[in-house]
């Protein structure tokens, strides 16, 4: 019997050692002869010195921070390297392989966005932020990359304020309490209709390089509709012009929301029988991969038209699979079991199921139509360590959402196990299947490229602890097997035949077996 109960804010993951110890993805996808940042992920004391063996010619690296940079080899192909870190306290080295090519996001991205922490309500300084936590909170050493701008920085057209204050649209104004409308509302294009970014963002590009400067990638938001969700410029018959934008001011990744743009889609439909969603998306897919940046498209339509089924095909890396689960929270481990399950076959390197960001620790809270105090996520630890062991399991892309300003040592604990990240970031990109759901009991196992196994194990009860035995002949094919305690890093020994893995409600048990 394994007693795999969690205390409430318990903090599983130990400190790191001071030794150097590389994370993050062991294969990495880029287009040929793009602009190139990478950092590379690693634990210990600094100072360290950073060598890599067989580095590309058209790739530079910062010894002292461990961070690629330069543009992605022409030539296309595999290219094998081998990364080395050292200190004082020891050195570390692993393999790793970008592969030149038409595919990113071989593994799930990773990183942070603004929205469930913040809402409308950002800055320039926030984001910065973000970027700050990364490298101080030891985000970064565990392969954490994108820092990801949601809805807010563009201008609002003045005639939509005015449209706002004339009807006195009481419902906006309470959900954007707060918000300055004075430093929002603008012209949100210029004179050759090149988006500008409201007052709170002085200098976008500025932004991208403060990031960049860290070896991390910035993520920018926009929609095809002629208006965000928040009512703001979006790209509608721009495309080209604002990916030519996104790409000039250095952002990586785009987060494209349908927003205003249902009412085309519907539209669209009305005037064409034979209309299909993936011809309203290309568009703007087609006019970043145009660019001299490599932008890892999310797809936001909220699981509406099975994008599974399409959006691979015209060049999509994820999309979402539902609505926003701020909203409902409740519902995160309904959403893994359906990528475990009905979408599973449509998971891989390269394209992923999106069920949307880790809402974990300070939210702003929405009541109603509009936002108000933050305060934490309303999920109990048990639920919290839950949910990050299920994105892992399922390969979701590992987006966290969360106020950067208040971030607790539980959160960061909960988010920095470089463990639990290598399951999310494995190789061979298999998404966990099923082997049990009855009685409240869920267990889960997943392949990994190394021969090994992750294997989870859910009580989704939330008032009574629960026993889950394993049968381990029947999950590794042998009578004695290894098992470590993947969130406490802790090896417990060869076990015989079976494990007992006693669960707090609501509680989890992530394990590795081999």
């Amino acid at each position: 019997m394994y007693d795999a109960r969690i205390a409430e804010q318990e903090i599983l993951t130990p400190p790191p050692a001071a030794a150097p110890r590389i994370n993050g993805p062991k294969v990495y996808g880029a287009r040929p002869d793009k602009a190139f940042v990478y950092r590379i992920p690693t634990q210990g004391a600094r100072p360290m010195v950073f060598e890599v063996e067989g580095l590309p010619p058209s790739l530079t690296l910062d010894a002292g921070r461990g961070i690629l940079g330069g543009r992605s080899p022409r030539q296309r192909g595999a290219y094998r390297m081998t990364l080395h870190a050292r200190n004082g306290q020891g050195r570390a080295w692993r393999g790793f392989v970008l592969v030149v090519g038409d595919q990113l996001a071989l593994t799930p991205p990773t990183g942070w966005n603004h929205w469930g922490g913040h809402a409308s309500n950002i800055s320039d300084g926030i984001i910065r932020s973000a970027a700050d936590l990364f490298v101080q909170g030891g985000l970064a050493d565990v392969g954490y990359q994108f820092i990801g701008l949601d809805d807010g920085w563009m201008r609002m057209a003045p005639a939509e304020y005015e449209r706002i204050q004339r009807e006195k649209d009481e419902g906006y104004l309470r959900k954007h309490r707060g918000l300055d409308f004075a430093r929002t509302v603008g012209a949100p294009r210029d004179a050759g209709g090149n988006i500008l970014p409201n007052g709170l963002f002085p200098d976008m590009k500025g932004l991208a390089d403060y990031i960049h400067g860290f070896g991390l990638r910035a993520g920018i938001y926009s929609s095809p509709g002629p208006m965000t969700c928040q009512s703001l410029e979006g790209s509608a018959g721009h495309e080209e012009q604002d990916a030519r934008q996104f790409a000039a001011w250095g952002y990586d990744l785009l987060k494209y929301d349908e927003c205003s743009a249902g009412k085309l889609i519907a539209q669209a439909r009305r005037e064409r029988p034979d209309f299909e969603l993936a011809t309203f998306w290309r568009p703007m897919v087609a006019s970043i991969e145009q660019t001299d940046r490599d932008l890892v498209f999310n797809l936001c339509q909220y699981g509406a038209g099975d994008p599974w089924r399409w959006a691979p095909g015209i060049g999509v890396q994820t999309w979402r699979t539902g609505g926003d689960l701020n909203h409902h929270l409740e519902r995160y481990f309904d959403q893994a079991l359906r990528i475990a399950t009905t979408l599973r076959a449509f998971n891989g390197p390269g394209h992923w199921n999106d069920p949307d960001f880790l809402y974990v620790g300070r939210q702003v809270q929405t009541r109603g139509n509009h936002f108000v105090a933050a305060a934490d996520s309303g999920l109990d630890s048990n639920q919290e360590y839950q949910y990050v062991s299920l994105w892992a399991m399922v390969c979701a892309p590992m987006f966290f959402s969360t106020d950067v300003n208040h971030v607790s040592d539980f959160t960061l604990g909960l988010l920095s196990n470089p463990e639990v990240m290598a399951i999310n970031q494995d190789e061979l990109g298999h998404t966990a299947e099923v082997l049990e759901n009855e009685s409240k009991r869920v267990v889960m196992l997943k392949r990994l490229a190394d021969g090994f196994k992750a294997l989870g194990v859910f009580n989704r009860d939330a008032e009574a602890e629960v026993v889950v035995e394993i049968d381990g002949a029947a999950l590794t094919g042998k009578r004695r097997w290894a098992v470590r305690d993947v969130w406490r890093q802790r090896d417990l020994g060869l076990c015989e035949n079976g494990l007992a893995v006693r669960l707090s409600p609501n509680g989890v048990g992530l394990f590795r077996l081999g």
